[in-house]
């Protein structure tokens, strides 16, 4: 009987298969994962980038990652988008309901709700620069996400003894140019030799708010 003699140190192998390379394992593994996310989009199922609350009546600014060529896929009773083939995509939240909105690079959930209470916060006596902000909740008490309400849906009006204006950015516009924000937070401060008492207000969509404020004479 003839037996096969390994040098020391050589590895078994059963069956006369030889061991895989790992550069191949490798290469296989890659593959495999390439397929797996393949398959949401050959599906036709698009991923989720995001679930947002956003207030009725109100334009509302898609995020950039959306990407574009956005169509309404769901609840087209509480969204309407406006066409466009690339961002930014502005999409009319016009009645409460939840819908979603594809694009081409996902989806975008967004759920539409009344302002039940709408408030301007920032300081009652105004003597220089000043920020005011806007908070607004549903009527369980749960935040919207303002940031991407458009900027058009958000109107401010004032006593004409102070400036209410966007954020400004100084010596660094350059860089932080489209930062601003879209007007739930804005600067206000009393114009020189003026003074008095009034209101400041906000309105989103349907929604109003307001806020009492004193310039003083002596400041």
């Amino acid at each position: 009987m003839s037996r096969t003699h390994r040098l020391p140190g050589a590895a078994r192998s059963s069956g006369g298969r030889r061991p895989r390379p790992a550069a191949v394992v490798r290469g296989s593994m890659a593959r495999r994962a390439g397929v797996l996310a393949l398959l949401p989009w050959l599906a036709g199922c698009h991923p989720l980038l995001g679930e947002h609350r956003v207030p009725a009546g109100v334009s509302v600014v898609l995020p950039e990652r959306s990407g574009g060529a956005c169509r309404v896929h769901e609840g087209g009773g509480a969204l309407r988008v406006e066409p466009g083939d690339g961002p930014p995509v502005y999409v009319e939240a016009t009645r409460a309901g939840r819908g979603v909105v594809r694009c081409e690079n996902g989806d975008i959930a967004l759920v539409v709700a009344p302002i039940a209470r709408l408030t301007v916060k920032g300081p009652g006596v105004i003597e220089g620069d000043v920020e005011l902000e806007v908070e607004a909740l549903t009527a369980r008490g749960e935040p919207f996400d303002l940031d991407l309400v458009s900027a058009r849906s958000i109107a401010w009006s004032h006593p004409d003894f102070l400036a209410v204006k966007p954020p400004r950015c100084g010596h660094m516009a350059a860089l932080c140019s489209g930062s601003l924000g879209n007007g739930t937070r804005m600067r206000a401060y009393p114009l020189h030799e003026r003074w008095g008492e009034g209101d400041v207000v906000v309105r989103i969509g349907g929604a109003r708010a307001s806020l009492r404020v004193v310039a003083p004479r002596e400041r």
